[in-house]
């Protein structure tokens, strides 16, 4: 085989690390020098073998240095180009789950990194931007957009996160559906990436910096913007809870912030009414539960808003009670309830044939664990339906892994909803809620820490029903493709139109 110079550089290198003594003061140093260059160089002529080689040695020092941010970010690096990045071609759902345990190690890494407040900030604001390729990958796109506006607000300079949000934005765009808010946001997203291309290089490389200028270059000049003057609208778009076809800024012109609609149904089967199926009934209570779950969340930042007319005894550990508190552990269960009913509308929509009061989120999207390997495999009606070209809807599939599995990055929700729901969860505005006295059947945070989470919640559900309408569109455009003949049409209108409450 003839390498190119750099090639044969890297392979020289990983040669004469391979004859280095790592038996010395100097040995996890070495370690991690090696591992680095055997990936990186693995990569770079194709060798597979050396990428190995470097992900074994990562795995080594992660094994030794568990809580090492730098160790734990270069794990999942490894692992990521082990894996390689999934085909643009009817291969990707094969590639994404024949990696689907090696993907979810890559993300707790990530996310765990992202999350450690004492990590050098380059480092955190990086497991942020790779972590959002890791969901933009599975067409967890407002999630991949929240990881990179994370990664933004920890280096505002980062350029490739910048880029990486303008260029997923665009992409909606141009499916249609979306506000001209979206493509503006995306154009102020690129003008970012273009003023920081010194950060580009350091972060991805002088490449990728001029493929990112010449992005920047195609667009405009985004229009100015007022600040908001209802404090509301101002929470809700810095929180990014709007319930819109995409992440985006609030428009000021639209008369509603969720304005997130399904689109025209075909009809399967004979039994129609002449009224709009059961699909938007569902959807509509989505929609519902979280506006409330989101404006309780609002609510319950105000003590001021709630009736004092409950009397609570003192537990003597700065402990919080009343309509409040309560509003706020009711938005974190409202919130993550919202997913199981995600997963009924999926179940009736698609015809997963499962019946509605055995439907779980967690559970509806994969067939009991394969014998040979140990893992369950995807439902066969799953399957088939994201063959069609319904890619967003493994997006759902692997939300669900990450929120049910017991390792999953999204399983703590899981569980703290579920001591909500079943247990008690007690608040604590100041000291230290270990020292409270303990019993099995209370959990108790500190109330900043747990209205973190709630957001966290909201944003979970918000990007589930978004996957949900994205994938409810993909299948109706595959459905009007492949459906011939005369096909009749019915009005939908908006519900506050119907009642005379709207022009």
């Amino acid at each position: 085989m003839l390498l190119a110079p750099a090639a044969y550089c890297q392979t020289s290198k990983m040669d004469r690390l391979r004859k280095i003594d790592l038996d010395g003061p100097d040995r996890f140093s070495l370690m991690s020098l090696r591992a680095a260059i055997l990936v990186d160089g693995g990569a770079l002529v194709g060798e597979q073998e050396a990428i190995e080689e470097g992900l074994a040695l990562f795995r080594e020092l992660h094994g030794q240095f568990p809580k090492d941010a730098d160790i734990t970010y270069n794990l999942a690096n490894g692992i990521v180009v082990a894996i390689g990045n999934p085909p643009r071609d009817q291969d990707w759902l094969d590639h994404q789950e024949r990696t689907q345990e090696q993907r979810a190690e890559a993300r707790r890494c990530y996310w765990r990194v992202a999350q450690d407040q004492n990590a050098d900030p380059s480092v955190r604001t990086q497991a942020w931007t790779n972590l959002a390729n890791q969901f933009g990958n599975s067409y967890r796109l407002s999630e991949a957009h929240d990881a990179r506006l994370a990664a933004l607000k920890i280096d505002p300079e980062n350029g490739v996160a910048a880029s990486s949000a303008a260029r997923d934005l665009l992409w909606l765009f141009k499916q249609g559906n979306c506000s001209d808010m979206t493509r503006d946001e995306a154009i102020m997203l690129a003008k970012v990436a273009h003023r920081h291309q010194d950060r580009i290089i350091q972060y991805a490389g002088a490449q990728a910096a001029n493929q990112i200028a010449a992005f920047a270059n195609e667009l405009g000049d985004p229009p100015q913007r007022s600040p908001h003057t209802d404090p509301f609208i101002s929470w809700v778009e810095h929180e990014r809870l709007t319930l819109a076809p995409v992440v985006e800024l609030v428009d000021p012109s639209l008369s509603k912030l969720d304005w997130l609609v399904l689109p025209g149904i075909l009809e399967r089967g004979s039994g129609t009414s002449g009224r709009p199926p059961p699909v938007f009934a569902m959807f509509n209570v989505l929609k519902s539960d979280f506006i409330l779950a989101r404006d309780l969340a609002w609510r319950a930042i105000d003590v001021s808003a709630w009736p004092t007319t409950g009397r609570f005894a003192d537990t003597l550990d700065y402990a919080t009670y009343g309509p409040d508190t309560s509003a706020l552990i009711l938005a974190h269960r409202t919130a993550l309830d919202l997913l199981d009913k995600v997963a009924v509308t999926a179940n009736h929509y698609f015809q997963f044939g499962q019946a509605p009061d055995k439907v779980y989120f967690g559970k509806l999207w994969r067939g009991a664990h394969d014998k040979t390997t140990g893992r369950p495999p995807l439902a066969k009606a799953v399957d088939a339906t994201i063959h069609t070209g319904v890619s967003a809807l493994y997006g759902l599939v692997e939300l669900a892994d990450d929120y049910d599995s017991k390792t999953g990055i999204l399983r703590p929700q899981k569980d703290l909803r579920n001591a909500g729901t079943h247990r008690f969860v007690v608040l604590h505005d100041f000291g230290d809620p270990t020292h409270s006295r303990q019993a099995p059947e209370v959990e108790h945070h500190r109330r900043e820490q747990f209205n973190q989470e709630v957001l966290h919640a909201l944003r979970v559900a918000r990007s589930a029903i978004q996957m949900l309408a994205l994938a409810i569109s993909q299948h109706e455009r595959g459905l009007a493709l492949r459906t011939g003949g005369i096909v009749g049409s019915l009005t939908v209108h908006d519900h506050d139109w119907i009642r005379g409450r709207e022009d």
